[in-house]
């Protein structure tokens, strides 16, 4: 028979997860995350008018479901220029500020997206859960 977590008990696991600070980056690497990255695997964007910037667990919305998810507001980020090279932003990756540990990454999934004077990209970070095993 497999283990089977109720969607209302997802809820309280991501509640638990999310509550610790945290930082939202986007990396210029063309990686792909997968199960064994690390956060060494991500090189961090600089220049452009780039900031990282901070999830705070207040902002998350959680909803049980099949699967269970927290939700955040859309993150954007308004470009002044250029950012260093390569130039070009691949996805995001989230920090856990406590101890740098990579939590979880997304690369984009249409082309990389490259900033320019002007140019705003947004992101709404997203993590679910869905426990049957």
């Amino acid at each position: 028979m497999p283990l089977v977590v109720p969607n209302a008990v997802e809820v309280i696991i991501l509640q638990g997860f999310l509550n610790t600070p945290l930082t939202i980056r986007l990396f210029g690497t063309n990686v792909v995350p997968g199960p064994a990255s690390v956060v060494g695997n991500f090189t961090e964007i600089a220049g452009g008018g780039y900031a990282n910037k901070p999830l705070l667990f207040a902002n998350w919305v959680f909803a049980a479901g099949g699967p269970s998810t927290a939700t955040y507001p859309v993150q954007t980020w308004n470009f002044t220029g250029v950012v260093n090279a390569p130039g070009t932003v691949y996805g995001y990756y989230v920090t856990r500020n406590s101890d740098g540990i990579l939590l979880w990454a997304s690369q984009f999934t249409v082309v990389p997206f490259i900033p320019v004077n002007g140019s705003i990209l947004q992101i709404t970070p997203l993590f679910t859960a869905d426990s049957v095993f």
